[in-house]
This record gives structure tokens, sequence and C-alpha cells, in this order.
């Protein structure tokens, strides 16, 4: 999150140099390149956070949580406080979880425990997101 916002406000501070300034010269990308960057990445972070907050609000999630001994709506309100790189593997995880013929074909201590896992992966990020 941290880095989200450094490169936001790097973003700003170029886009509100006038058109053709930069600080050290020429401009190497248009401002329209950088805003449509910047809207893909927020879209991107937005579909990333809705997967794995999908994924967590599932009986199945509520069940490892449990199991783990977990807060799952602390674990839900910490997500989006993850970087952009850590909610995009997380993500992954999450789709691989529910939509994997094979994730699918597990019997259901199987996906209970790959579940707690991706829980506690959440909440090990979480703790070093808050050092």
């Amino acid at each position: 999150m941290r880095k989200s916002l450094a490169v936001l406000a790097a973003a700003a501070a170029i886009l509100s140099l006038p058109a053709g300034h930069a600080a050290g010269g020429d401009h190497i990308v248009t401002t329209d390149a950088v805003q449509s960057r910047l809207a893909e990445a927020a879209t991107q972070r937005a579909q990333d956070v809705a997967t794995v907050q999908d994924v967590l609000s599932t009986p199945l999630a509520q069940e490892a949580a449990a199991s783990v001994g977990a807060d799952l709506d602390r674990v839900r309100a910490g997500v989006a406080t993850l970087s952009d790189a850590e909610l995009r593997d997380l993500a992954a995880r999450a789709s691989i979880l529910q939509s994997d013929p094979v994730a699918g074909a597990m019997d259901r201590n199987m996906r209970l425990l790959v579940m707690a896992a991706l829980i506690l992966i959440v909440i090990i990020l979480l703790l070093k997101v808050l050092d």
C-alpha cells in the first residue's frame, strides 16, 4: 500500500507539470500513457481485492479460519492493506482454488487445508505490513 501511494504521488507530480515540460528534460512517457497505466493498475488491484474477498467469504473459508483460530473479519479487512504484488499473488492462488479442476476434485479436508493455508498467508503478510 505504501508503495502504491508513493507511485500515485510521483505520478501526480509528473501530471502536474505543464505540457512538454519535465524536471530533467523532455517527457519520455506521455501524461495520457501515465494516466492509462494508473487506471489499469487501479482496476487490476480492485479485481484482485474482489477475488480474494470472494474466496474469504465462502463457508469453507469460515471453517478454515476457525480451524486456525483466525478472525476472518480482521483478515478480510486487512486484504486492502497488502501491496499490489502480494495481492496479485493471493488473487492468483484464490482463482486457482476456485477454478482449477484438480482443486475442485480435492476432497473437503484437502480444500479446507488449502484454504487455511491461504488465510495464514494473508495473516503473515498483514503482520509484515504492520511491522
